[in-house]
């Protein structure tokens, strides 16, 4: 099966300029760096006071080695970042200014965009051990953000049925390239292998549901590409829906209604919820997942009648 791999990075949230390299010597700042004598590092943003002031010739040392780079790859981070490290040489005159970014990038005036680190880490600890724990804090936080992320996304892509395997990738970067879920090209090109795998509509129903069970299991706020069995769900028909409902294990079912209760379906609930048995109704109302969602559904069925 395919995997997700990194979903969604926070290490650098909202990276806004993106692409290839436009230019710059990574080694540049490294240069630069050799005639540095001491620092002072500040928050962001502003002219915010000093922190620290590091004239240690060993320390300036290993946090020039803890700023090598290791690539422009043509991005630039969206927010101020974490601290600035404002160098200066042995006159006291100011050198150079290095804006660090979430332990993953820096920013300097001297390239057309930000540069990756080749150890992050190693500027963050830097920190920490001087008293300015909170950007190492903040990144150890988001690497357990992303863990959890990939978690619930690995858990979503072992419920993706057979034949869109290897849509997996395509799947997974709707929530971090268009937002939106598939174009309608991709939709159909999806659809048709579903079709030719499972022709009966019941069987295939009960499958994405299944689907759409997975992931986070949330009915609001979850990742874009979780919205992606819906967009198949879209084109099946109530009545084939109704009957899956019947025959639908606990994990199917959580996902119809997730799928009554989601976005996509406002134009069609009251078709579909009209299509239910009463059966199929007391069960959607058994397996929603919260008292709010429960009694949501029950004003919807109640203005059926």
């Amino acid at each position: 099966r395919a995997t997700p791999g990194t979903v969604g990075s926070d290490y650098c949230f909202g990276m806004g300029v993106g692409g290839q390299a436009t230019g710059g010597d990574p080694e540049a700042l490294d240069r630069v760096l050799a005639g540095a004598r001491g620092v002072r590092v500040r928050e962001m943003p502003g002219d915010a006071p000093t922190l620290i002031e590091e004239r240690d010739p060993v320390a300036v040392r290993a946090l020039r080695e803890a700023l090598r780079v290791s690539d422009l790859p043509g991005f630039v981070c969206m927010c101020w970042g974490d601290v600035v490290l404002d160098f200066f040489d042995a006159g006291e005159r100011p050198l150079t200014s290095v804006t660090l970014h979430h332990g993953y990038s820096i920013r300097w005036p001297g390239w057309p965009q930000d540069a990756r680190l080749a150890d992050g880490m190693r500027s963050l600890e830097w920190l920490a051990v001087r008293g300015v724990a909170v950007p190492l804090q903040e990144f150890r936080a988001a690497e357990r953000r992303q863990a959890e992320s990939d978690r619930i996304a690995y858990r979503w892509v072992a419920e993706i049925p057979d034949p869109l395997i290897p849509f997996a990738g395509l799947f997974l970067d709707t929530s971090t390239t268009t937002g939106g879920g598939l174009t309608g090209p991709q939709v159909e090109e999806a659809r048709a292998l579903l079709l030719m795998t499972y022709p009966d509509p019941v069987d295939r129903i009960l499958r994405l549901c299944a689907w759409f069970a997975g992931g986070t299991g949330r009915y609001s706020g979850y990742p874009a590409h979780e919205r992606i069995p819906a967009q198949f769900l879209l084109l099946e028909d109530h009545a084939d829906f109704a009957r899956a409902v019947e025959l639908a294990d606990e994990h199917a079912t959580a996902g119809a209604v997730r799928y009554l209760l989601s976005w996509d379906t406002r134009k069609r609930l009251a078709h579909l919820l009209a299509a239910l048995s009463p059966g199929g109704r007391r069960k959607i109302l058994v397996h929603a997942r919260d008292t709010e969602a429960r009694r949501w559904l029950q004003r919807r069925i109640a203005g059926l009648q």
